[in-house]
């Protein structure tokens, strides 16, 4: 591929997919500043890896995968912020919903079940693809977002509550 070519491809993935990078990033790690330098690094390693990129997965898999990758390893080094009460609404508003109760209780989860949840319930993304993110069976995440849900619907005390719209407006009925 020239490098024209390259641009030009890269010009129409950034188009697509920024935001919804951003936002997974957004609720992935619940600080606006961080959420924007993961997208925007996630964005920078995709440019830099495009002819790497098969096409065996959605680029909005792939690049989710990338912004994983950069949250996990932030954690490791210890270079994650506090989720504060502004932060808790930002990411309530990602959502289009304001029960901020809700939204405390997605970050009480544990990493492993909220990067599953996320995926699936926030980002609309099928299991496979999640599984594919994640780097893990299909049945691991189906277990991982079933416990989520059940540990959201404890710590809420009403099924009903459990009710959130995913990604581009559609509402998951599901939980």
């Amino acid at each position: 591929m020239h490098e024209s070519q390259r641009r030009i491809a890269f010009e129409i993935l950034y188009a697509e997919n920024a935001a919804p990078v951003y936002r997974f990033a957004l609720r992935l790690c619940g600080n606006k500043e961080d959420a924007e330098d993961m997208a925007a690094e996630a964005l920078v390693q995709a440019y830099r890896k495009w002819s790497g990129y098969k096409g065996h997965a959605s680029p909005r898999t792939w690049l989710c995968a990338i912004v994983l990758n950069q949250w996990r390893m932030r954690q490791r080094r210890g270079m994650v912020h506090e989720v504060s009460l502004d932060s808790i609404q930002e990411v309530a508003a990602s959502f289009e919903f304001v029960d901020y109760e809700l939204a405390e209780a997605i970050y009480a989860l544990s990493d492993r079940l909220r990067e599953a949840f996320l995926l699936v319930k926030g980002e609309g993304f099928t299991h496979a693809e999640a599984a594919k993110t994640l780097r893990v069976p299909v049945g691991t995440v189906y277990f991982r977002v079933h416990s989520a849900v059940h540990q959201l619907r404890k710590t809420l005390g009403s099924p009903a509550r459990v009710q959130m719209p995913v990604a581009e407006g559609k509402v998951s009925d599901e939980m």
